[in-house]
């Protein structure tokens, strides 16, 4: 890269130095004497020593760091990690192998957990207060499948595109400590940064789409906690409503139920 700006710097220089060194003769209408005016003469040697401090400034700017880029500044990923589906797994491979490559029907998940049946044809003889509690429950464990497929569906989505992201990030960091003078001009500099940034951006939404899963599942967790308080919530209320009577009594029945547990 050096060269490439010395070999015609070095000839506009010397063109320049030739210019103002040998005064030109110049010749008036009527008059037949040399024209020599010290004033242009003096303007260009000042461009003259502008360019040279110009150009000393190019070339301090066109050093090198004066380290080995390449192992000084080399960055260390983790590799993606993927499920070994044949390590004598006897009934996980399916969901192990979603976890992989991902698995937009959830069927993988479906296949590993307890088949939920289907109230509808009881529900209507509840009454209605119990009806609210297993169709609220019932809803409760409909979100937790439907956060858990979409999770194992992600994940696996983001351990295929992930180690392709990886080697383009490898390629830049490569592209970023080159030693061909090439890859450091300003349009390749410029594209260096466009596509940093592009790739930033994906692996932001990355990021973003599995910190969606962990909210969601946390979502799912918390309503889980808060029937739960809420239906303790409810039975101290019932209780105090009703009494000290109704207390005693619902601890009689709860004993008798357990001492006749015990009994069969």
């Amino acid at each position: 890269m050096m060269r490439r700006i010395l070999r015609p710097v070095a000839a506009v220089v010397a063109a320049l130095l030739l210019v103002v060194s040998v005064p030109r003769p110049a010749r008036a209408q009527a008059y037949d004497f040399l024209v020599y005016d010290d004033a242009n003469w003096y303007e260009a040697l000042l461009q003259l020593i502008q360019f040279v401090e110009q150009f000393r400034f190019l070339l301090q700017q066109a050093k090198r760091l004066p380290v080995d880029m390449a192992t000084r500044y080399h960055g260390h990923s983790v590799d993606w990690t993927f499920h070994d589906l044949e390590s004598g797994l006897l009934y996980a491979q399916r969901i192990l192998g979603a976890l992989n490559t991902g698995d937009p029907t959830g069927s993988a998940y479906r296949q590993v957990v307890e088949p939920l049946d289907v109230p509808t044809d009881i529900v209507g003889r509840m009454p209605a207060t119990l009806q609210r509690r297993l169709t609220d429950a019932y809803a409760a464990i409909e979100m937790a499948d439907s956060v858990s497929e979409l999770a194992v569906d992600q994940m696996g989505a983001m351990r295929t595109e992930g180690p392709v992201d990886e080697q383009v990030a490898k390629d830049m960091e490569k592209d970023a400590v080159s030693t061909n003078d090439d890859y450091h001009t300003q349009t390749a500099l410029l594209n260096k940064i466009n596509a940093a940034t592009v790739l930033g951006l994906r692996m932001q939404d990355h990021v973003s789409k599995a910190l969606m899963s962990t909210l969601e599942q946390m979502i799912v967790a918390n309503q889980r906690q808060r029937d739960a308080e809420a239906q303790l919530m409810n039975a101290t209320i019932y209780q105090w409503r009703y009494g000290q009577a109704y207390g005693a009594d619902l601890f009689r029945n709860t004993a008798a139920n357990i001492d006749g547990w015990r009994i069969q």
